[in-house]
């Protein structure tokens, strides 16, 4: 795995540069800001993600180790593949979508490219606690309610599954845990959510 190159901006064009090292030319993917620092010319050394699929080898670039740490936190996310993190890091400068994740801001999410409510939601569900550390202890955070659904578990999902609609099944499933043995199976939980009807 490529994981850092150094060299030259060789040509940049929408969504990607072309990094010049030692004679060979990278296609390497890049958010608009980090486009934007780097002029063609310069001597650059970037952070590499390398992501490997069947048909392709993509190269991503981060011009900081934060750029990079939000990338891998954003691919952690359903739904959230390689392109579409480095879709949503060219909405803004990594410490302001951080913040927006971390304090709940679904409004700012929606307003970067590929993000509409569900995907704003899963990002905050998902990643509030996990980006906690990227933020300073002065950004607002909004409270755990803040319009935000409740993770979708697999027990979640068989009761909507069964038809119930969602703040049924979120009932039943929160009312069959508290009665069934930690270790129950999703068999024994959705037979204990039947009978709490």
């Amino acid at each position: 795995m490529i994981a850092q190159l150094k060299g030259t901006v060789d040509r940049k064009a929408i969504g990607g540069m072309i990094l010049d090292v030692g004679g060979v030319g990278y296609l390497v993917t890049c958010s608009e800001t980090t486009l934007a620092r780097l002029p063609t010319g310069a001597q650059v050394t970037m952070r590499i993600h390398t992501a490997v699929r069947e048909d392709a080898i993509e190269l991503f670039g981060f011009s900081s180790e934060l750029e990079e740490a939000l990338f891998r936190e954003l691919i952690r996310v359903q739904g959230v593949g390689p392109r579409a993190a480095m879709n949503l890091l060219s909405g803004g400068e990594p410490e302001e979508i951080a913040a927006a994740i971390v304090g709940g801001d679904l409004a700012r999410l929606k307003k970067l490219p590929g993000v509409g409510k569900k995907t704003a939601e899963r990002l905050v569900l998902d990643l509030r606690e996990r980006l906690a550390s990227f933020v300073p202890a002065s950004t607002p955070r909004a409270a755990p309610a803040v319009n935000v659904v409740a993770p979708k578990d697999e027990l979640f999902r068989a009761l909507e599954a069964l038809g119930f609609k969602p703040a049924e099944a979120d009932r039943l499933a929160a009312e069959a845990r508290g009665r069934a043995a930690a270790d129950a199976s999703l068999e024994d939980l959705v037979r204990e959510a039947l009978r709490a009807r």
